[in-house]
């Protein structure tokens, strides 16, 4: 197992990417603390852990509120000892609010760079210290491939994962010297229940724009995410990987 009796935290993790990465981080071997806002669906992605026979700690965080994600850092210490890997998963567009951004509303980018870049900073912040006391750990950040090449209508949502790539090349030089490597994976399409939202005909388009012919699964960003965080990749830091169905190369 590439990941025997690490300890990982994995945020927005009660669905879609966030269980993914859950479920594949524990089949390697890992201990989790998985969080996400919504405590339900959480509680069960926990128990089909445990049913596995993998040990998993679930903690209802809302990644904008520093205080819920201090108490999960200490209850993750208190159940597994020690903080190995963090992956950054919590995020998200403003979906239906989402618009041009002449059209924009300064209450929908603050909600969305909150909780995209402000919560990827806080949980980090929570973590960072312990790290460097241990001289060791794996740091994954989630940004998009619209922080590369931005979306129109997304204008709020692109800024925030452009910033999250900045954050994650400036911190993987900070730490570089503690034994910690900090990376970003970039999803492109990805299949989720927000591809539901997307009509027809805009996802065949989407598809036909990309090389490999298909939309991303959940599977695809999970097993980048464990690259990152195994030893593979132990020379490998301040990188973004895209992982887009070559879609978005430029």
């Amino acid at each position: 197992m590439k990941l025997a009796d690490r300890v990982a935290i994995v945020t927005g993790a009660a669905r879609g990417i966030g269980r993914e990465i859950a479920l594949t981080l524990v089949r390697e071997g890992a201990k989790v603390t998985i969080c996400d806002i919504d405590i339900e669906p959480l509680n069960d992605v926990a128990n089909e852990i445990k049913a596995a026979g993998g040990q998993a700690l679930a903690s209802k965080v809302d990644v904008t509120k520093s205080a819920e994600i201090n108490q999960m850092v200490d209850d993750t210490l208190r159940t597994f000892g020690r903080i190995d890997i963090l992956v950054n998963n919590a995020g998200g567009s403003a979906r239906e609010k989402a618009s041009m951004f002449h059209l924009a509303m300064e209450e929908v980018w603050n909600a969305t760079i909150a909780r995209n870049l402000g919560g990827t900073l806080a949980c980090t912040r929570a973590v960072i210290n312990h790290m460097m006391e241990r001289k060791s750990g794996k740091i994954v950040n989630f940004a998009s491939v619209n922080g590369i090449s931005g979306q129109a209508g997304f204008a709020d949502y692109s800024a925030a994962k452009a910033g999250i790539i900045g954050f994650t090349k400036a911190l993987a030089k900070e730490v570089n010297s503690f034994g910690i490597n900090v990376n970003a994976v970039a999803p492109g399409v990805i299949e989720t229940r927000v591809i539901e939202q997307i009509p027809k005909e805009t996802i065949t388009a989407i598809i036909e724009g990309l090389k490999l012919n298909r939309l991303g699964r959940p599977a695809d960003i999970a097993n980048a995410v464990l690259y990152l965080v195994s030893d593979e990749a132990s020379y490998v830091t301040g990188d973004v990987l895209r992982v887009c169905g070559g879609g978005f190369i430029s």
